[in-house]
């Protein structure tokens, strides 16, 4: 990390000056009318999979999407080696398709893992929230991540389809990262060094995100807020879902479930949901690393529950994630009853452990969880809805990545001066009694929560001595703090300085997760850091994050200079 200087831009101030750092300030001015709140909803699914009309690609026999092939043997997906048609409509969009396999690669765990199947559909779901000159569109996919600038595709392309006339004046792409979904960002390839994008999907998911966004605008009425939180200690349904991978420490969650539901308030909609998004902290990944069948994994068994109970779109956006995985995925839960059912532990046969049905029984579990949120929840009068905006720019020191980006598998970034920049957008959002705050990835909860408080205690050896990042929880003074992470962009896992141990990287080997000091004691290697875009992000967002929420710099070490992490606050 020594020697980069991580910048929070400055950005036009419009209302607001924070500090030497700029930020964008969009409070809507009261009209003489007094404006009201308006919410609107969607969905489109855009799984892989089938007829669609919106799909002029091939189809495999399979039903899954991607390049046609001769399937010599007969197991449903395309195996190397095996002749395929290669479509130019991808190398018309990402030359380092020429002459690669173009088709589903499923993404989270390992390499080689191709889609031959569908159980349930994968969706974009749109939620627009209009006040006064603002109309913020917010889109959830069932995706392990999405972009914002990627060259061919991400929010910026998505935002070449909208029509102006829809009047959007900030547009958030939010993941659920969903382990059972195409890739989208580029690491699950055929083998670690060949792109597992497919440049014409995601195309054709740019379009459908622009087209959710128009649906969803024309549905827009005026609406009022309810909002509602929960954490297992009130509804114990959520208990035991959530372990940290590997066990590693500290033992913490962010345990809270926040809801917010938006309902008509005139006329035939009076009373009637629009929508209900849900924001919860665990990896979507209950069907682990064998399942090459589609699915939207949990989520969309708790939304589908969701929906069936109150109406409208229901819309699920993850938290603070990182680190945090779903029960089953490791050997650090015992828990094996959900929605009344027991699902016992088949040692050695994943596909009779993680099951369907058991991923919708937790599914279904997390549903009573929003139930119990909104049963206890109270409406809001959401008079204060104002968004705030600053630009994130961290040096992307991971050396993996670098190479990755080079071979055309990771989207091409900034190079400004010695090493590239991971260039993002944070984004606090004010609405009646909740607060949002965005990150742009996996963060670990302690980071939201406070590392001071929350940090491991079982390894002093481990310590890098870097200071602790400011408590972002702390700066929020809304009752509902919801996290939206992964949003705008998914850079990988957020951890906190002080436990950050980068790998060894070596282009013939590729990474070797760095060890910790008390291996010994069981702690497991530092996986979390292979998949960082940047050892200064999890710092860099806090500060930033804070400066947002209160208007001024937080004055502990971590946002100071000079320190070790070399934090810039502004443009010098």
């Amino acid at each position: 990390m020594e020697g980069y200087p991580v910048r929070l831009s400055r950005l036009t101030s419009v209302l607001l000056i924070v500090a030497g750092a700029g930020v964008v300030c969009q409070k809507p001015c009261r009209s003489a009318d007094e404006p009201r709140l308006r919410a609107g909803a969607a969905a489109i699914p855009v799984t892989p999979f089938g007829k669609n009309p919106d799909w002029d690609g091939p189809v495999t026999p399979s039903g899954v999407w991607g390049e046609t092939f001769s399937d010599d043997k007969k197991n449903h997906q395309w195996d190397s080696g095996e002749p395929f048609t290669d479509d130019p409509a991808n190398t018309t969009l990402d030359f380092h398709s020429k002459e690669k396999y173009d088709g589903i690669y499923l993404a989270g765990f390992g390499n080689d893992r191709l889609a031959t199947g569908k159980h349930d559909d994968l969706w974009a779901r749109a939620l627009i929230l209009d006040y006064g000159k603002t109309r913020l569109a917010i889109v959830a996919l069932d995706f392990i991540g999405y972009y914002s600038h990627a060259g061919y595709y991400g929010a910026d392309e998505a935002r070449k389809y909208l029509d102006p006339s829809l009047g959007v004046t900030d547009l958030l792409i939010a993941s659920t990262h969903n382990h059972e979904g195409p890739d989208t960002i580029g690491l699950w390839g055929a083998n670690p060094v060949s792109d597992g994008k497919y440049p014409r999907y995601l195309q054709f998911v740019d379009r459908q995100i622009a087209k959710v966004i128009g649906q969803a605008v024309k549905s827009l009425k005026p609406v009022r807020l309810k909002l509602g939180s929960t954490t297992p200690q009130l509804s114990p349904v959520l208990a035991g879902l959530q372990t940290r991978t590997g066990g590693r420490p500290p033992q913490f969650f962010d345990e809270e479930m926040r809801v917010m539901q938006f309902a008509g308030v005139e006329g035939a909609d009076k009373g009637k949901v629009v929508a209900t998004l849900i924001n919860w902290n665990t990896h979507p990944e209950s069907m682990e690393d064998e399942n090459t069948i589609l699915t939207s994994d949990f989520p969309g068994a708790t939304r589908e529950r969701v929906e069936a109970k109150y109406g409208g779109t229901a819309i699920y956006v993850s938290g603070d994630i990182g680190a945090i995985e779903i029960v089953g995925d490791n050997d650090r839960s015992t828990r094996s009853t959900f929605d009344g059912k027991t699902f016992p532990v088949v040692l050695g046969n994943q596909a009779a452990t993680f099951t369907f049905e058991r991923t919708e029984a937790i599914g279904h579990e997390v549903a009573k969880a929003v139930f119990e949120s909104l049963e206890h929840g109270e409406w809001s009068d959401p008079a204060n809805f104002a968004v705030k905006k600053a630009e994130l720019r961290v040096p992307m020191d991971n050396q993996g990545y670098k190479f990755l980006m080079d071979r055309g598998l990771l989207a091409a970034i900034p190079n400004t001066g010695n090493a590239p920049e991971v260039v993002t957008t944070v984004y606090a959002i004010e609405l009646g009694g909740a607060q949002v705050i965005t990150a742009p990835g996996e963060l670990f909860p302690e980071v939201f929560y406070g590392v001071a408080k929350y940090r491991r205690t079982d390894c002093p050896g481990a310590d890098t001595k870097r200071p602790p990042e400011p408590a972002v929880r702390d700066f929020m003074k809304a009752k509902y703090k919801f996290v939206f992470g992964l949003t705008p962009d998914e850079l990988g896992y957020m951890v906190p300085g002080y436990d950050f141990h980068a790998p060894a990287f070596a282009p013939e080997k590729g990474f070797t997760e760095a060890m910790d000091v008390c291996a010994a004691s069981g702690v497991p290697t530092h996986y979390h850091e292979t998949n960082s875009a940047s050892s200064q992000i999890a710092p860099a967002w806090a500060c930033l994050a804070a400066t947002l929420l209160t208007g001024k710099t937080p004055d502990v070490a971590a946002c100071q200079r000079p320190h070790p992490a070399a934090l810039v606050i502004g443009k010098p």
